[in-house]
């Protein structure tokens, strides 16, 4: 399947560059969203374990929804209604939540103050089939879709305090993931001249990192010293701990436990709506 979509680009391309009748440099940004997948329902299921098991708690771990999307396309036509569109981007989103939570440890009650700072970072590079059609004098109607393979940057920041036992940690995690997907949608163009044209733009894109190897680093200070640990083969697991969806970092064994079922590496779907709205400038 990669080769065969490798193969159609070339040739779309080729043809395009071949007999151009007009090029046009598309800049446009707006929201992008995400699915998020089992980082969502591990989030979720850590503010639902920490809820049921702690005396008290105050905060919520906050899950991948949304963020900034800019790209830029160069699209060469090659009739009035039929284009070929190849460009690149930048996403990123980012989240950081803090959650305070009193545990009881042989009758001791102590606090632990806990900071989920994750941040996702995309770079597309997308080939795009346009289909326009007129929808007036100045309104034209552009369909289009096309392969896409992202580079995905995952970052992962914990840091961690409870004062009661003067102990903090801190575990961090940085992976980059290539992923192949695919995109498709409708835009409006309102031309204002013939060299500048407004777009507005919706489209859905398809794309999931699995895999997820990266760099883990675990540091705790104690009374008693400071520990670090560190590889570059570590992984971001799925699992299930009794009725709770978590997530955690292990290396290539995995979570593991009697209350422990479901094990797997974990997925973080890329796949969403993307809305934007930008300008493009024809030659």
């Amino acid at each position: 399947m990669r080769k065969a979509w490798t193969g159609l680009a070339f040739v779309l391309v080729a043809a395009t560059l071949a007999y151009p009748q007009k090029v046009s440099f598309k800049l446009t940004g707006g929201l992008a969203w995400i699915n998020g997948d089992d980082y969502n329902k591990g989030i979720a299921g850590e503010n639902r374990y920490l809820r049921d098991t702690s005396v008290s708690m105050s905060g919520t771990y906050k899950t991948l929804s949304d963020g900034l999307k800019f790209q830029v396309e160069v699209i060469n036509y090659v009739s009035p209604s039929f284009a070929i569109g190849f460009g690149g981007g930048y996403f990123r989103m980012s989240t950081a939540s803090k959650v305070t939570s009193r545990g009881l440890q042989e009758d001791i009650l102590f606090d632990n103050e806990s900071t989920f700072t994750t941040k996702v970072s995309v770079i597309p590079f997308f080939l795009n089939i346009h289909y326009l059609t007129r929808l007036g004098r100045h309104w034209k109607l552009d369909v289009f879709a096309g392969p896409v393979f992202d580079i995905v940057q995952f970052n992962f920041e914990n840091p961690s305090a409870t004062p009661t036992f003067s102990t903090t940690e801190k575990v961090t995690f940085t992976a980059s993931i290539p992923a192949l997907g695919l995109q498709g949608g409708v835009g409006l163009n309102y031309e204002i001249s013939p060299a500048i044209t407004l777009i507005l733009d919706g489209f859905y894109r398809y794309g999931k990192v699995s895999n997820i190897l990266g760099n883990w680093a675990d540091s705790v200070s104690s009374p008693s010293g400071t520990t670090i640990n560190s590889s570059a083969e570590y992984y971001l697991w799925y699992y299930e701990n009794g009725s709770y969806p978590q997530i955690a970092f292990h290396d290539s064994q995995g979570p593991g436990g009697a209350s422990v079922t479901g094990v797997r590496k974990a997925d973080i779907n890329i796949s969403g709506l993307s809305v934007v709205a930008g300008v493009k400038f024809s030659i």
